[in-house]
């Protein structure tokens, strides 16, 4: 490809961590300058705390093709296509079998990953345990528990091997391949995770049945944004339904790469569930909403009157329901108070708390500036329930957004 001679091939994960090696490895390493280098530095933690642990328990881990840059012995390495050995294959297997063969690698090569030492060495520890971990690296508390697992040397991964030219031209190749490669959105990993516990509750959340689920044709949530546009006619997006599970969950220890047996998943559900069919039946906001989109009426004049219309807020929310759960209070007795709020873009309680105070009222969509919003709206409406050092954090908090160390709390709305 362009001036690049490239081989794919097949290596079982065996072979491949004892061949090929990561530039931190060789020795002259220490002594390149930032030119010479090719490679970024290793993100062990990354590798123990979360690629090896999908190497060793998903069965079905997989792998993008690693680039193996030839270091150096490029000249020794044979290629014999499959047209040399079989004789008298008919022409039109000849003519397709030329760039089809075995790559023979004498020994004396020097392979280093030019793209995926992550994956090479999240192989190496994966099946090695401990004795995987390149010496002088720091590994996080984690790796001490890692056990080997020789069973996954069997496992064949596709490489592609490129001869080490110049080390310019090889830097500019690793430098592209990462540049122009687009991470998925946070909805796409949404949308596709299924050993994440948050992303499959935030899914059935719009199934057919479901509380979010379409009202005709028309979606609650946007599942291809994280943003809703002042037109739309979506009440929430797949990121904040994501948000709001992890929020009411968080004191569960429920897990973004595991999901929990059966049984605790459906409670965990049930328990985000509840969140939303009771804001949807207490809220007046969320009624309004749910009658005007049932009749297929516009709802941005809501959208543009009404905080509640936008995710940041029910984010927020999320943190109110948290809070009454830790104090033993039922979100059905508590959500109605909601109703006596003033959510209006006009009010200076949101501003620089949800609100950044200028003319468009944009909203602040920081997680620290969600929790504080949170802890403010469960002040208002459920105040005396509070310990002293949380009713200090929500002056604070108040103080902070009003830059006045003498602002004062909010008025709490009490009991309907």
């Amino acid at each position: 490809m362009g001036d690049t001679t490239y081989y794919m091939a097949k290596m079982s994960a065996g072979e491949l961590i004892d061949r090929v090696g990561i530039a931190k490895e060789m020795p002259e390493w220490p002594d390149m300058t930032a030119e010479e280098k090719m490679q970024r530095e290793c993100d062990i933690r990354r590798i123990v705390e979360e690629i090896v642990p999908y190497v060793i328990e998903d069965p079905d881990h997989f792998f993008s093709s690693l680039i193996i840059d030839i270091y150096s012995g490029f000249e020794g390495i044979i290629f014999e296509p499959f047209s040399d050995v079989v004789k008298g294959l008919p022409y039109a297997y000849r003519a397709r079998t030329q760039d089809i063969g075995f790559i023979t690698l004498p020994g004396k090569e020097r392979l280093i990953a030019l793209d995926g030492q992550h994956r090479l060495l999240s192989l190496r520890i994966a099946i090695r345990g401990t004795m995987g971990i390149p010496a002088g690296m720091k590994a996080p508390q984690a790796a001490n528990n890692l056990q080997p697992h020789p069973e996954l040397a069997s496992d064949e991964l596709c490489v592609i091997f490129v001869e080490h030219t110049d080390t310019a031209k090889i830097r500019k190749i690793f430098n592209k391949i990462n540049k122009y490669a687009k991470q998925t959105s946070r909805s796409d990993n949404i949308i596709t995770s299924d050993d994440d516990t948050f992303a499959v509750i935030s899914r059935r959340l719009i199934r057919e049945g479901e509380p979010l689920a379409p009202i005709g044709k028309i979606e609650l949530v946007n599942w291809k944004s994280n943003t809703l546009s002042q037109r739309s006619k979506n009440l929430t997006t797949l990121s904040a339904l994501y948000t709001v599970a992890e929020t009411i969950l968080k004191e569960y220890n429920f897990s973004s790469k595991a999901l929990p047996d059966e049984e605790r998943l459906e409670r965990a559900y049930q328990q985000v569930a509840n969140f939303w069919r009771v804001s949807l039946d207490k809220i007046d906001a969320f009624r309004k909403y749910l009658a005007l989109t049932a009749e297929n009426l516009p709802v941005s004049p809501l959208r543009e009157e009404n905080l509640l219309l936008k995710p940041v807020t029910q984010m927020a929310l999320a943190h109110a329901a948290l809070f009454a759960q830790r104090h033993g209070l039922a979100w059905e007795d508590v959500a109605g108070r909601l109703n006596r709020i003033d959510w209006s873009f006009e009010n200076d309680l949101w501003f620089n708390l949800m609100i950044i105070g200028s003319a468009n009222k944009k909203m602040i969509t920081g997680k620290e500036s969600i929790r504080s919003a949170g802890a403010v709206i469960s002040y208002i409406i459920m105040g005396e329930h509070m310990s002293r050092t949380e009713t200090d954090d929500v002056r604070q908090i108040i103080r902070n957004a009003k830059n006045d160390q003498r602002a004062r709390l909010p008025i709490m709305v009490g009991e309907e």
